[in-house]
């Protein structure tokens, strides 16, 4: 990626803003269609649409590139984005396709509930809003209910966990979504060391604080990258994918699901280090200790009792493999946030992980240092919250 390359996010949000307009008019035709501004994602173009009074969702992804990559140039020029773009939506195997075929895969298994499909046109996919409150917001007002919130999303999977799972999947895959792919992408490249540099520079940090953090993730990158092979390559279960607190809603006692990226894996270690990873990085922004201790504590509940469900055999093995997937992720998502263009909105939750940057670049080069040393089983378990714990709730 050239990092200097940055394309006009006005121009970009202009153009998916038509594209979105002129499926919506071939998909409804005759109705009348209004393109609402567009929702922040570091993703996918994403934006609200109401056709005749229905409110839906639209999602449009430029040649399966995340926003941030694109306005950094990954894609090229402007006009060879366009060209490109033609004949990836032409594709079959584009990411709106494949989360369309995804959708309709996990309503005919049942669990777990994911939003209704309004239509895909020209590679704009439309997605119906799904009913209740995000889980973010419930564990921030309930913080003492984490673990039992974060225990029925894992017993909502068990389905898509199973043989059943395994039976009915075909060809949707959205592989490149993976924890490791993703790390990989982003840290084995010869521009590795370039992006690691240049991370944050637009997103009003201080210069001493961002070279701070700059160095602890190139620390952390490195240890990481010792341990992919703690990431077995075995493809005998299908996950959700991406399974962050922000893709579920409660509503009463059902949870729904928005946005999956159903993937084959070895075992379901990449679902729950996602959901414990991002759940830990609500509890280090949260202001009120009390409560962000109380989140932490669900957490390592949740993650302990998972252990516990694990033969002795491999418990040491899958307890290691849980916490790399947990600190690579970490990794992608802040390094994604530090890397976004200041003309790309972050929502709330992510331009929280900037301001709390140097905490949890902190806490995964503690962790990562920790998951490379002697300690196994529950000593590295309470090591690892430990360092956790000791962030939580602090302002930068």
């Amino acid at each position: 990626m050239n990092v200097n390359t940055v394309l006009d996010a006005a121009l970009v949000e202009a153009a998916s803003r038509e594209k979105v307009r002129r499926a919506a008019a071939r998909l409804w035709p005759g109705k009348e269609v209004c393109v609402s501004s567009q929702c922040p994602s570091v993703t996918s173009y994403v934006c609200r649409v109401s056709v005749e009074g229905e409110e839906l969702v639209a999602k449009y992804s430029w040649m399966g590139l995340s926003l941030v990559s694109l306005l950094r140039g990954a894609g090229g020029s402007w006009n060879e984005v366009r060209e490109a773009q033609d004949e990836y939506v032409r594709s079959a195997d584009s990411i709106t396709a494949r989360e369309a075929g995804a959708l309709e895969f996990l309503r005919a298994l049942g669990r777990p509930r994911v939003c209704e499909t309004g239509g895909l046109q020209d590679g704009v996919l439309f997605m119906r809003p799904v009913p209740g409150v995000s889980l973010p917001e419930v564990v921030s007002a309930r913080p003492w209910e984490t673990a039992a919130l974060l225990e029925s999303v894992l017993l909502t999977l068990a389905d898509l966990h199973s043989p059943v799972g395994v039976a009915r999947l075909r060809g949707l895959e959205i592989g490149e979504r993976s924890v490791l792919g993703v790390f990989r992408r982003k840290f084995t490249g010869p521009s590795t060391s370039t992006y690691l540099t240049e991370l944050g520079r637009d997103r009003g940090l201080p210069e001493y604080e961002r070279q701070e953090i700059v160095e602890l993730l190139r620390s952390t990158v490195g240890r990481l990258l010792r341990l992919v092979t703690l990431v077995p390559s075995r493809r005998s279960v299908v996950i959700f994918g991406d399974l962050k607190p922000e893709h579920i809603y409660v509503d009463g006692p059902r949870l729904h699901f928005i946005d999956p990226a159903v993937q084959w894996a070895s075992g379901p270690e990449q679902d729950l280090a996602k959901l414990i990873g991002r759940t830990l990085l609500l509890a280090i922004a949260h202001p009120d200790r009390a409560a962000a201790r109380q989140i932490t504590e669900g957490a390592s509940a949740t993650l302990s009792r998972y252990m516990n469900t694990v033969p002795d055999r491999g418990r040491t093995q899958t307890l290691r493999t849980v916490v790399a997937l947990w600190l690579m992720d970490t990794v992608n998502i802040l390094s994604t946030c530090l890397s976004a263009p200041p003309a790309l909105v972050l929502a709330s939750h992510q331009a929280a992980l900037v301001a709390q940057a140097r905490t949890i670049a902190s806490t995964v080069d503690r962790a990562s240092a920790l998951l490379l040393g002697t300690m196994v089983g529950p000593r590295l378990l309470d090591a690892v919250f430990s360092e956790v714990g000791h962030n939580t709730g602090s302002l930068r």
